[in-house]
């Protein structure tokens, strides 16, 4: 809430004719001074001798291109905690300060503010600030409209009225919308900016889900969302998702024809903004709130950002050198149409690479698959470690002010907040100058006029103040006149959008017209027709025909795109026209993300009416037809027979196979299918074609019958059977709980084959009689099948008592167990179990004083003369050994977790804290799962899946598909899957040689002290 004395005081700031600042303090006529303004004094929580270089220093550590100058238009103490910045209709500068961030979290200390900055002189120094209001907390974003300021600041968004902008706020702040979560830390919700369509954009992160709605709206009928993009309309006050994943967009802006391109941080760095999209969260391991979502949308960037230089996702390897990359954490998006820069810079995108402590910039190419960002030269580079770039916008002069954030750690960095810092830079071609305009006093005409101005900001901030007359009841008779007129006239595909969006704005075309714009001849045009279209509640039987004739003759994969996209607002019933002609296509454009966005749109059809589904197996990709014949097993009673009578009613190898492999990869429960069912599985593991085979045989082992099962247990232990088919074979042998599985099991243990799928699949068995031979066999086991083995004992609580019984007769050494291994048996929650775990192995989870001191120690220890004289080789090694299950380090390992080569390995106190105290902040979606399963096994991991039916765990080995008819109990624990005491077994000597790899190729950067 605002305080209730509010304040406006103007302020004459920073006249740096070298290193003085000049302050001097103007009370304006009608103002009365408020002494809490600038009377709060905020306490740094870092230590003492940690600053950062002064404003005056840090300006000269900046690097730009050639022709560009960097000007400080404004430091600390006239701003500090610039989390966000946007401008007004007069082309002054807003700046959000939050002082209630702090580190990973937020606190409720009242003290968030907004200021308005200007240039009076043009000298790129903004001279003149004003409090705008104080009193606030959370606050994470602000954007101009309406007669006010939109913010977000959780658990609202708000509108402050400001309707003489006369800035001073008419009063206490109107929450428009709330739910947004108090617990989300630094993936809070963020960031807004007004679309083409009229709608207010904002983000939020992965760590703990919102439940949003209009102030008073029951439970049931907010809607949850967790990482996504959200729109609020300011007028009708609808509030909806627009496209899901991620794990934390901080940064969102759109190009000249209205597509709009995120950024965020840990997975790829750049995604296209398509309505009705799931996107990848954090490497597909991320829990979907839709069950049936079953393949998420991959990002638009072709390259990845390693701190050591570019990473090339086809190729795989690192190229490119220190001019590249930076880092995986990215923050804000600024596409540039400024009209000032040179052309080279023209649809730009840029974000700041907060580890690389510089501004990456891709250009965004659109081609036959989509949209792809590709990697251009880094636009700025700071050598400053302090350096922390949040936002960016360009202006009314066609320049941009960057704001910094000026600390010398992030969001996962817990050692404290400089809260005593921040900057704005004005990064200008040439000389800055001021650009006079206050567009509120613009006539209609004139704001129309601004629809073709060579700078972005008059169109967008035009368009808005055309749509605020509009919603004010005022006459756009000749607005509408003109911006027709504009249309027809121009053959300029980007001025006939900005009079669409404009004409769109005021409410001024019906869907007649918008029909006849289907057959325009630029894609991008039709498909804005196509999204304005639907953007109504209802959609008349004549426009659907018209957009079923779009879909059967345009040969564009943008619009075949929009087409998927936009079919997720039209009932459920009479999308099939529209999708199919999209679907026959799909493959010719070879892009995957077109594939799931058919699906998603095409998964309500499928469960509303299966049977049609599958008489349309022959019009869609193999990807679908294996997505519907899993939708259709994963639905209640018997429906899935159709799939068996659409095997016996087809003769293409190709749809057998897809649909055997869809039933197979259901989550659902064991199916008791028909002996007519099952005589079509055992024909089809005879049948000639290699692929039907193959998966018939999985089927087979699940729900054939017994004389199958006798086939296959022969088969099972011939030597010339492949790995992909014994798995298949156990895998249903397990499921079904096959007679004399253990059987088979001892005899792969003895044979040498087969060995690592034999111990995972007697993991799932309650089978005492396996512990012995497994113990029996342990060394003569390899490397491999050793840590199998000890992922078979660690299962159940009587299997980890012989295997610390083994331990104690010294048949098996206690470093054979992982940390993780080590949390496994600790999840019994056994007392005894745990003391004798302890005394053999060593502690599990020190206390945070322990963690805290023992960070405090390796920092001494790991000095840099120390770090160079190590073994990489063995640093390599190690890796792969505690961290390889989860992360990828150099192209090597697994994507559980994130990517470590673009993490901020430089910082040596960023990867202690994160290695000795991993849960110290950890995304919902990535917490320990614990199942407790009927017959008493355990499985720890990551909730990667769940259905109607049951979970899908991942843990650092294998994925488990547990039915909910076999779990006893499910916890989601407030702690990562990364566990405690990693660096616990390890000697002094392999510790180095671990950082020693880890920080390879990375520049190490201390924190600077003055």
């Amino acid at each position: 809430m605002i305080d209730n004395s509010k304040c406006s005081t103007v302020m004459l700031h920073r006249i740096l004719a070298g290193a003085t600042a000049v302050l001097l303090i103007v009370m304006p006529i009608g103002k009365v001074p408020c002494a809490c303004s600038d009377d709060f004094v905020p306490v740094n929580t870092q230590p003492h001798d940690e600053s950062p270089l002064s404003p005056n220093e840090a300006i000269q550590q900046l690097t730009v291109p050639p022709g560009f100058e960097i000007t400080l238009a404004a430091a600390e103490p006239e701003v500090q905690q610039p989390i966000a910045i946007t401008y007004d209709d007069r082309g002054r500068l807003w700046v959000a300060e939050s002082y209630s961030y702090n580190g990973s979290k937020f606190t409720d200390e009242p003290h968030d503010r907004i200021l308005i900055f200007e240039d009076t002189t043009g000298n790129g120094v903004l001279d003149r600030r004003t409090v705008f209001c104080d009193g606030l907390t959370h606050l994470t974003g602000l954007e101009i409209g309406f007669g006010g300021v939109w913010i977000t600041a959780p658990p609202h968004l708000s509108f402050i009225p400001d309707k003489n902008l006369d800035d001073v706020p008419d009063g206490d702040p109107i929450v428009h919308l709330d739910g947004w979560s108090l617990k989300a830390e630094h993936n809070s919700v963020n960031g807004l900016d007004w679309g083409p369509d009229g709608w207010l954009y904002g983000r939020h992160g992965i760590k703990q889900p919102s439940r949003v709605g209009r102030p008073g709206t029951p439970a049931e009928q907010r809607v949850e969302l967790s990482c996504c993009i959200w729109r609020y309309h300011p007028i009708e006050h609808q509030f909806e998702v627009v496209a899901d994943g991620t794990i934390n967009p901080w940064g969102l802006d759109f190009d000249e024809h209205g597509e709009g391109f995120l950024t965020t941080s840990v997975v790829d760095h750049l995604w296209h903004l398509i309505p009705g999209a799931h996107y990848e969260r954090w490497k597909d391991r991320g829990t979907h709130p839709d069950p049936y979502a079953y393949e998420l949308m991959s990002a638009t960037c072709d390259h990845l950002h390693w701190a050591s230089g570019q990473f090339d996702k086809q190729s795989r390897v690192a190229a490119g050198n220190l001019d590249h990359g930076g880092g995986h954490s990215h923050c804000d998006a600024m596409i540039y149409l400024g009209g000032r820069w040179p052309s080279q810079y023209h649809g730009a995108l840029m974000m700041s690479n907060i580890h690389g402590r510089r501004i990456n910039c891709d250009r965004l190419l659109l081609d036959e698959i989509g949209y792809r960002g590709i990697h251009e030269k880094d636009f700025l580079v700071a050598n400053d470690p302090w350096f922390r770039a949040v936002s960016m916008e360009y202006g009314p002069d066609g320049d941009v002010h960057l704001t910094d954030w000026s600390d010398n750690g992030e969001c996962h960095d817990r050692d404290g907040v400089h809260r005593t810092s921040g900057r704005i830079y004005k990064i200008s071609w040439g000389s800055p100058r001021r650009v006079s305009v206050d567009l509120q006093n613009a006539s209609d005409e004139r704001l129309v006029e601004y629809q073709t101005h060579h700078n972005e900001w008059f169109v967008r901030h035009a368009r808005r103040i055309l749509q605020e007359r509009a919603a004010a009841g005022n006459d756009m008779s000749h607005a509408d006149e003109m911006l027709r007129q504009m249309f027809q006239e121009s053959d300029h595909s980007v001025v006939q959008l900005r009079a669409i969006w404009a004409l769109h704005a005021i409410n001024r075309f019906d869907e007649s017209w918008l029909n006849e714009l289907l057959i325009n001849p630029n894609e991008h045009v039709r498909c804005w027709a196509l999204r304005l279209i639907l953007e109504k509640d209802t959609v008349s039987q004549s426009t659907l025909h018209e957009i079923e004739s779009l879909a059967k003759r345009d040969r564009s994969g943008l619009v075949q795109l929009t087409l998927a996209s936009s079919m997720q607002r039209i009932p459920v019933g009479k999308r099939w026209p529209t999708l199919l002609p999209v679907a026959e296509r799909s493959d010719r454009w070879q892009s995957d993300n077109l594939q799931r966005m058919i699906w998603y749109a095409l998964e309500p059809e499928v469960a509303s009416d299966p049977a049609a589904a599958l008489n349309r197996l022959d019009h869609v990709s193999s990807v679908i037809r294996r997505w519907i014949a899993r939708r259709i097993t994963e639905m209640p009673g018997d429906e899935f027979e159709l799939i068996f009578d659409k095997l016996d009613r087809t003769h293409r190898s190709e749809i057998m196979a897809d649909l055997l492999e869809g039933f197979n990869q259901s989550s659902a429960e064991l199916k008791t299918l028909s002996s007519e069912s099952i005589a079509t599985i055992e024909r089809l593991i005879r049948h000639p074609n290699a692929d039907v085979r193959l998966v018939a045989v999985t089927t087979g082992a699940s729900v054939g019958g017994e004389r199958t099962i006798q086939e296959f247990r022969t088969l099972l232990h011939d030597s010339a059977t492949g790995l992909e088919t014994a798995q298949g074979i156990l895998s249903g042998m397990v499921r079904r709980d096959v007679n004399g599985l253990q059987d088979d099991l001892k005899r792969l243990f003895t044979s040498g084959r087969l060995v690592v799928p034999a111990l995972q699949a007697a993991a799932t068995l309650k089978a005492s009689s396996l512990v012995q031979s497994v113990l029996d066999r342990y060394p003569h086991f390899d490397d491999a099948e050793k840590s199998a083995a000890i992922d078979f004992l660690t299962s159940r609580k009587p299997n980890a008592k012989r295997l610390l019984d083994a331990i104690e007769q010294k048949t098996i050494p206690p470093s054979a167990l992982s940390a993780e291994q080590a949390r496994q048996v600790r999840a019994f929650n056994d007392v005894d179990l745990t003391k004798r775990l302890e005394k053999l192995w060593g502690s599990i989870r020190p206390s945070p004083e322990d963690r805290l001191t023992q960070i405090h120690q390796w920092e001494q220890k790991l000095t840099t003369v120390a770090l160079e004289q190590t073994d990489l080789t063995r640093g390599r090694y190690l890796f792969k050994q505690h961290c390889g299950n989860c992360h990828r380090l150099f192209g090597e390992g697994e994507t559980i977790g994130p990517d470590l080569t673009g993490s901020n390995r430089g910082s040596l106190h960023y990867l202690l804290s994160n290695v000795i105290d991993p849960s110290a902040s950890v995304p919902i979606d990535f917490r320990l799962a614990v199942v407790l399963t009927l017959d008493g096994r355990v499985v720890t991991g990551i909730l990667a899946g769940r259905s109607a039916s049951g979970l899908t765990i991942k843990t650092a080995r294998e994925t488990v598909n547990l039915p909910d008819d076999e779990i006893e109990s499910f916890d989601l624990l407030p702690q990562s899957m990364m566990p405690d005491g990693l660096l616990d077994p390890l000697s002094d000597r392999e510790v180095r040689d671990l950082f020693a790899w880890l920080m390879q190729d990375a520049k190490i950067e201390k924190p600077s002290s003055k």
